[in-house]
């Protein structure tokens, strides 16, 4: 059986001055006794200096006296000094152990909770969403679910956003909201139009004009370039600006207009559902701050969603700031679904339908869909799908003074 090497300065070292008669025998006789022996160094003729191991000490002793040398520790080094030393203060080795455990037990809880890009969407209800996923600031980072779960449970919530982002950083999760393109101005969005002619804002063939006020330029079934003037706002004769009254174009003009949507949908798909399997947990909250116990049970589930409800301390009318919160933990796990290639191309063409819906606003209707390309590979269907679409193409533009 091999005998394990330990590094000498775990051992333990001593420094020693020693001196007296026939030193180079007494070193001789040091080193044939098997004695670790280094940084040997001569003093003067009848002193030297050298290094030993602690457990060598009382064999070294024992030829000392045999030789009549005399000697003197100078230096102590290595471990069992130190834990010697650590032994004697207690109270010194006690604050570096809890030291340690708080920076432990602080750097395993969320401490705080960043949201970047939302504009549209309220910060406050993306935390509230969180909140119930289980992510929320005093959570244990054990406990906090799997980034791709969050992701998802956050996309099906907010049809608002197109990605989203979860990121853990130190004690710190960061939350990333890409939002859909904005829809874009239309004039019944407008406060007020004052003098503005209508104009289009995108190439199209007139499909309905709802004229309240204003010239119309234009007639149904007549192809519109962008910037087209549709509705006037002057009466009269469009091309004598001084013969009429300028009063300001109002209404909607509804253009046919045609898009086209790249898809790609994955073949296998991700769904969520639920066990039956649960667990309650009280805690304490003060102000904003759960206050939750590190030491409890492990939870069973590997995968789980949370349910809380905040029971707050009430004082006749008055609603104190601290209560408890009663958590439940449902399990859950992810399954996956294979579909066949018309399935996802069937899924494909409602998202890019679902997208468009959002980007046509409140007039916007799509009259016909086509698929212009749909093509299967390495698990993942690629589409091509044509809209014909109605939507407002009516867009207000100031009528300068002088025009």
């Amino acid at each position: 059986m091999l005998e394990i090497q330990w590094p000498n300065i775990l051992k333990g070292k001593l420094e020693l001055e020693c001196y007296g008669p026939n030193l180079a025998s007494f070193l001789n006789q040091t080193v044939q006794a098997g004695i670790w022996v280094e940084n040997i160094h001569w003093v003067d003729e009848g002193k030297i200096k050298f290094t030993i191991l602690v457990h060598d000490f009382f064999r070294l002793v024992a030829l000392m006296r045999r030789n009549k040398i005399r000697m003197r520790i100078v230096r102590k080094a290595g471990v069992p000094f130190l834990v010697n030393r650590v032994k004697r203060r207690k109270a010194f080795l006690l604050g570096i152990i809890l030291f340690f455990f708080l920076i432990f037990l602080m750097s395993s809880f969320v401490w705080k909770i960043q949201i970047v890009g939302t504009e549209r969407i309220p910060e406050k209800h993306v935390r509230t969403l969180l909140q119930k996923e289980g992510v929320f600031f005093g959570q244990l980072k054990a406990r906090l679910p799997e980034s791709k779960q969050v992701q998802y449970y956050l996309l099906s919530r907010l049809p608002q956003a197109s990605w989203v982002g979860f990121r853990i950083e130190g004690t710190r999760v960061i939350v990333t909201v890409v939002e859909k393109k904005g829809i874009e101005s239309t004039p019944e969005a407008e406060d007020g139009y004052g003098p503005v002619d209508l104009v289009s804002r995108k190439d199209a063939l007139v499909y309905d004009m709802r004229v309240e006020q204003g010239n119309p330029l234009v007639e149904v079934n007549d192809m519109v370039k962008k910037g087209d003037v549709l509705v006037s706002g002057k009466y009269g004769v469009p091309d004598d600006p001084e013969s009429g009254t300028i009063v300001g174009a109002k209404g909607k003009v509804l253009g046919e207009v045609w898009y086209e949507s790249e898809v790609v949908v994955p073949t296998v798909q991700k769904r969520k559902v639920y066990t039956g399997f649960r667990e309650k947990a009280t805690a304490v909250y003060l102000g904003r701050t759960v206050l939750r116990n590190p030491f409890g049970n492990e939870l069973p589930y590997k995968q789980y969603e949370t349910v809380q409800k905040v029971k707050s301390i009430q004082f006749g009318t008055w609603r104190l700031p601290f209560g408890w919160v009663e958590i439940e933990y449902l399990e859950m796990k992810w399954i996956q679904k294979k579909l066949t290639e018309q399935e996802a191309a069937n899924l494909g063409k409602r998202q890019a339908k679902e997208e468009l819906l959002q980007k046509l606003g409140r007039d916007g209707r799509i009259l016909e869909e086509k698929v212009l390309h749909q093509r299967e590979e390495n698990g993942k269907v690629y589409l091509k799908v044509h809209f014909d679409a109605i939507e407002n193409i009516a867009v207000p533009q100031p009528i300068l003074q002088g025009e």
